[in-house]
């Protein structure tokens, strides 16, 4: 049950990766004026069915490391972090973001566009709703 739990939060959370909305400020460096979606973003509502999966969790983060890559992590309560990386394409036209993600020998790829620096993930997994809300 707990690879399941960390299949389904390691698949969902890279599935619906999202950008920040663009907002420039007069101080802001080179990178974030051009990429300004490279930041981390933080769960901070996670429900899959009944169970409330942020009360199992430290954190769960999405990490936009440069053009390309990004990097999942996540910490259990009492346990160790754990890190995924995975490639990712962004379409600076439609705000459109896509990531691929392996898990346990499937390959999952999804597109999401966020809004205002956050994005909510809400799709059915094994017959429950998995719903997840991240922002930067």
């Amino acid at each position: 049950m707990k690879k399941k739990l960390c299949a389904i939060i390691l698949l969902a959370v890279t599935a619906f990766t999202c950008l920040c909305a663009f907002t420039f400020d007069a101080n802001s460096s080179v990178k974030s004026l051009t990429k300004p979606y490279i930041t981390t973003y933080e769960c901070n509502f996670a429900r899959f069915g009944d169970e409330d999966l942020l009360e199992k969790y430290d954190y769960l983060k999405i990490t936009i490391l440069d053009d390309k890559e990004l990097e999942i992590s996540y910490k259990k309560k009492n346990g160790k972090k754990k890190v995924h990386v995975c490639n990712y394409e962004y379409n600076d036209k439609t705000q459109q973001f896509e990531a691929e993600v392996g898990i346990l020998g499937f390959k999952f790829k999804q597109a999401t566009k966020i809004e205002n620096g956050r994005f909510t993930i809400s799709m059915p997994l094994f017959g429950k709703p998995l719903v997840m809300v991240f922002a930067s």
